[in-house]
């Protein structure tokens, strides 16, 4: 009885890929179930671990940010998350650019002036990154005077304080470099 050429050929190519089949003797149309060798279980092993760290890595990543008691303009997820919480509450008052509104500079003695900028130019730099959170959260009356109205709206209810730090992270991170530097000194 001849082997046909096909099973032959494909019995060459498994024994090369380190392929063993289960029942050499099935039947001439039921091919047999692949094994895997013992470097096939080390990759798949590997692989296996290799997921399980990669899907840890970003859960913790996740949580960390969620957790998040500082603004860090260099942690790529939380700078993440605070683009997407700016652009959903802030960037309808303050721009898309973190530009503000015109005439914000004017001298408004009873209140009510125009969105600040929170670009680099604006007075955002000139605070610590403490008075940034309290004046997102509590709104911007609490740092103005009795007679002055802020319209500055208070977040508190509608923003956790990891969301509010990731805005802050996110405005710090279009920042230059040596404005962030300038600015260590107050948030000691």
């Amino acid at each position: 009885m001849a082997i046909d050429p096909y099973k032959r050929r494909q019995q060459r190519l498994d024994a090369k890929r380190g392929v063993k089949r289960v029942d050499e003797d099935a039947e001439e149309g039921m091919p047999g179930l692949p094994r895997i060798s013992r470097s096939g279980k080390f990759l798949l092993t590997a692989s296996i671990i290799a997921a399980i760290a990669t899907i840890g890595a970003v859960f913790w990543d996740r949580e960390s940010v969620k957790r998040a008691d500082t603004a860090d303009p260099d942690n790529a997820a939380q700078v993440q998350l605070g683009r997407a919480v700016y652009f959903g509450h802030c960037a309808y008052c303050h721009g898309d650019a973190l530009e503000g509104k015109p005439g914000w500079q004017q001298t408004f003695p009873q209140g009510g002036r125009p969105p600040t900028p929170l670009d680099a130019d604006g007075p955002s730099p000139l605070r610590s990154d403490k008075a940034l959170f309290e004046i997102v959260k509590y709104g911007g009356q609490p740092y103005s005077p009795r007679v002055y109205r802020n319209d500055m709206p208070g977040y508190e209810h509608r923003l956790d304080d990891a969301e509010i730090w990731a805005v802050i992270a996110y405005v710090q991170k279009q920042w230059p470099d040596a404005v962030r530097e300038e600015r260590r000194d107050l948030n000691r």
